[in-house]
């Protein structure tokens, strides 16, 4: 059933919680009145960030482990994308959300799945998660995905395992923990090493320098088509890995958000993502920001992104390369689904 949540149900607490921010110190009439300005402007920045009107289907099971799927703009992908979520998904709520529209078909899926569905009327990813993450209170790891992400049946418990083992070990305390993903700026280098294809890589693209911007993997088509077809079926390249032990990477760069497991505190820890509300008004893309913000916030408050090789994820495309991939979606489709016999980790 929809439940249609207005204003004030979302933020319920995050004032109270925030009540303490800018609390004026001195027995001045100016040092209260600052004070006071202090914490209405800090109060209204945290409702900011996690008020919109929204449509929420609401399927929650309370559980510890929340698995948040951004979609509604990439429905040639569903097919191939929602199979693979349901074998991957472990014992967790599940949220699809739509930010700035509402499908049917989407309602649907969630209906059938047993999944709660979000839409949200703010067409900004940052407050939809922000959103959705409030609502599911109970949950203490979030796993967040892109609609453009091919899971394989193990990637989410495991991520969720390899986040766990770095914690407990304690040399360091991660921000997020994401798979190994091929069309990645972060990624596709190691991953080429370790797959001794690098040369090969670089003879038909030129160097193959980690960046999130400027970079071929991000912009030529022939690039991402090039990664798809030598990592492809994911399952095999994902036993290749398993054989060659676990390694964790540091990433140093803004790390691409597709796909990320992390804590809730975390989450709280940051202030939650960013809404910018004047861009918002203006017209002006919001995309991307809330990587921005996380990535910084990650370095600011020493909890870095971590890169595992125990799990695996394909990424389809960037934006720039979106177009011609899909047509390779249509042609070559055994790309993108991955054969039974692969072994365990095939979706």
């Amino acid at each position: 059933m929809a439940t249609v949540l207005r204003r004030g149900d979302i933020a319920t607490g995050a004032r109270e919680r925030q009540s303490d921010i800018g609390r004026a110190a001195g027995p001045s009439a100016v040092g209260h009145a600052y004070g006071a300005l202090k914490r209405g402007f800090g109060s209204l920045g945290i409702y900011s960030r996690l008020h919109d009107r929204v449509v929420f289907d609401d399927r929650r099971q309370r559980a510890p482990v929340l698995v948040c799927v951004l979609a509604g703009y990439k429905p040639d992908l569903w097919p191939f994308i929602f199979p693979r979520l349901r074998r991957a998904l472990p014992d967790a709520d599940v949220c699809l959300v739509s930010p700035g529209l509402r499908l049917e078909s989407l309602v649907e899926t969630c209906r059938k799945s047993g999944w709660s569905y979000l839409s949200t009327a703010t067409n900004d990813v940052a407050l939809a998660q922000n959103v959705c993450y409030r609502l599911h209170d109970d949950a203490t790891m979030i796993v967040k995905i892109d609609e453009d992400m091919f899971l394989l049946d193990d990637t989410i418990t495991t991520l969720l395992d390899e986040y766990r083992d770095i914690k407990r070990e304690g040399a360091v305390d991660p921000g997020f923990v994401a798979p190994m993903i091929p069309v990645n700026g972060f990624c596709y280098r190691p991953l080429l090493e370790i797959l001794g294809l690098l040369e090969q890589y670089e003879l038909r693209f030129g160097k193959a320098r980690m960046a999130t911007t400027g970079t071929a993997l991000q912009t030529d088509p022939a690039a991402a088509r090039w990664m798809w077809e030598h990592t492809a079926p994911l399952g095999a390249t994902a036993a290749r890995l398993a054989t060659m032990g676990v390694r964790r990477l540091f990433c140093p760069i803004q790390f691409s958000i597709g796909l990320i497991a992390f804590e809730r505190r975390f989450w709280e820890l940051i202030r939650f993502l960013p809404v910018y509300r004047r861009r918002l008004l203006t017209g002006q893309s919001t995309l991307g920001g809330d990587e921005a913000y996380l990535c910084a916030k990650a370095v600011e408050t020493s909890r870095p992104g971590i890169v595992t090789t125990a799990a695996l994820a394909g990424h389809f495309s960037f934006g720039p390369q979106y177009a011609e991939m899909q047509s390779l979606l249509r042609t070559h489709s055994g790309l993108f689904v991955e054969p039974r016999s692969a072994g365990s980790s095939a979706s």
